[in-house]
């Protein structure tokens, strides 16, 4: 048996708490999803006054991290730890050439970097990450799976035999949601 399986197999299950908090968490980015998407789409991010937003940028440089995040947990879960590095740096490289192309198209047919398409990519981006977080957040309330909501997806590669599962813990965990679960396994054992 795979040492990783092995050990994802033996880590305690979140608890009431922890996964009270993943559904609070869920619900955090149902009303984000809710902030920017409407019956418009992305109409609303062409506008450059996007550009001087604090909470827009907040919202891009978190999904950028999440995505950035996810892509490392998904190339360690698929390829082995010495691939998520690479993946990283290779989805940052590629981050950077697609917003650049986007933003020259703009630029050379509409005048303006800002815009379409580049304000739609970035729309777009921030939609399925989000999308993709709640979803994520849901499932590893119905695995009750330990550690970060980004860890989910090499648990069920791992189920679906593909990959191996790891937990994301420490830095990928933004909010500190292993650290709650730690909580929690500890007050559990010192009940028993």
């Amino acid at each position: 048996m795979n040492d990783s399986r092995s050990k994802s197999q033996t880590v305690p299950r979140t608890g009431r708490i922890g996964r009270l908090a993943r559904l609070a968490l869920a619900g955090v980015f149902v009303v984000t999803f809710l902030s920017f998407v409407g019956p418009d789409g992305s109409a609303r991010f062409r506008n450059p006054h996007i550009l001087g937003e604090p909470l827009a940028w907040f919202l891009h440089l978190t999904m950028f991290a999440i995505f950035i995040i996810l892509v490392g947990a998904l190339a360690q879960s698929l390829a082995g730890p010495e691939t998520r590095r690479r993946w990283q740096v290779r989805a940052v490289v590629a981050s950077i050439v697609t917003v650049a192309i986007a933003a020259l198209i703009g630029k050379i047919t509409r005048g303006s970097f800002w815009g379409f398409p580049l304000a739609d990519l970035v729309w777009w981006f921030d939609v399925v990450i989000v999308v993709e977080q709640f979803v994520a957040l849901i499932v590893a309330v119905a695995l009750a799976m330990p550690g970060c909501e980004i860890g989910v997806w090499s648990q069920v590669l791992a189920k679906l035999g593909r990959g191996s599962a790891r937990s994301e813990d420490t830095l990928a965990c933004i909010v500190g949601l292993h650290l709650l679960d730690a909580w929690e396994a500890r007050r559990k054992v010192a009940v028993s």
